[in-house]
């Protein structure tokens, strides 16, 4: 497997997704709304051509889990996904 090009922290605030990584943050309250902020988000950091492909691992961060909800597989939540910038 292809190693990730930037490797995100994921987080919900209770209203949103949160990615940040490297002084990147993106934020979305589905899915589509987070991707298309990490990708403008990544156009305007300068560090990658643009049209280029950025893989990004979206692991999720288990310290904002509940501690009784730890048990279940908190790994459900990371993401695996590919901006095109």
């Amino acid at each position: 497997m292809k190693r990730a090009d930037l490797d995100t922290v994921l987080t919900h605030d209770g209203r949103e997704w949160v990615v940040r990584a490297d002084g990147i943050e993106a934020r979305g309250a589905d899915w589509g709304e987070l991707d298309e902020s990490l990708r403008r988000a990544l156009a305007g950091s300068g560090r990658y051509a643009p049209g280029s492909r950025v893989r990004v691992f979206m692991g999720f961060d288990f310290e904002t889990l509940p501690r009784w909800l730890r048990q279940y597989h908190y790994h459900y939540f990371n993401r695996w996904v590919e901006i095109r910038v």
